[in-house]
């Protein structure tokens, strides 16, 4: 597996007694290189021992743009019905974290008893956006820093701007209110601005900038 080069998302999960339940939260930037989520000094594998990790993992693998992955889950016993577990976390990364809804096509996987100690899990990731694109992401610390990249884009002759938000964001009308008088100040043109995973928990915004 590559050196993972971004800073990718993870959830912070309240889970049932099976592991698959899932309550509403918040997510949050960590640092890559997390050491307990290899699998020794193997880090072509990673490792789970819960729900969480399985969300983890998957994070890490879309925050390198990995196409593949392997996962080596222990203490199977914690998960309850493994498939299910595997496939929740699945769901979730791709449909309720920031970076999973902005780059995810699809996630495919096989499950695999290999080892009394542990079970394979074989993941294939389709992305709908570039390494040039995911790559490309800001992260702004306050929202004046959107008013700035913008300006900055929009003179550049820049096509799309996507940032990543940090827990100051609260009011989507505030940043639809910045783009369009950006957008005002650089010949009127319609500019399109789209939320992920949604408008109302939105922590990657990523703006269009067209005629």
């Amino acid at each position: 597996m590559k050196k993972i080069m971004a800073l990718v998302l993870i959830g912070l999960l309240c889970v049932s007694a099976s592991g698959c339940s899932m309550l509403e939260r918040s997510y949050s930037s960590v640092q890559p290189h997390v050491s307990s989520y290899y699998e020794s000094e193997d880090q072509s594998v990673l490792r789970a021992e819960s729900y969480q990790d399985l969300v983890n993992d998957l994070l890490l693998l879309i925050g390198e743009r990995a196409e593949s992955g392997t996962i080596w889950i222990y203490a199977a016993e914690t998960l309850g019905d493994v498939q299910q577990a595997v496939e929740a976390a699945c769901q979730e990364v791709q449909n309720e974290t920031p970076m999973g809804a902005y780059a995810v096509e699809y996630m495919t996987y096989t499950l695999e008893e290999t080892a009394a100690t542990h079970i394979d899990v074989k993941l294939t990731v389709g992305y709908r956006r570039s390494q040039q694109q995911m790559g490309a992401i800001v992260n702004i610390t306050g929202i004046a820093a959107l008013r700035d990249l913008l300006t900055a884009a929009a003179e550049n002759g820049t096509a799309e701007l996507t940032v990543q938000l940090g827990n100051f964001y609260n009011d989507p009308s505030e940043i639809h209110t910045i783009v369009s008088e950006v957008a005002a100040n650089n010949n009127g043109g319609h500019w399109q601005v789209l939320f992920y995973p949604d408008e109302a928990r939105a922590g990657i915004v990523e703006i269009v900038m067209g005629e």
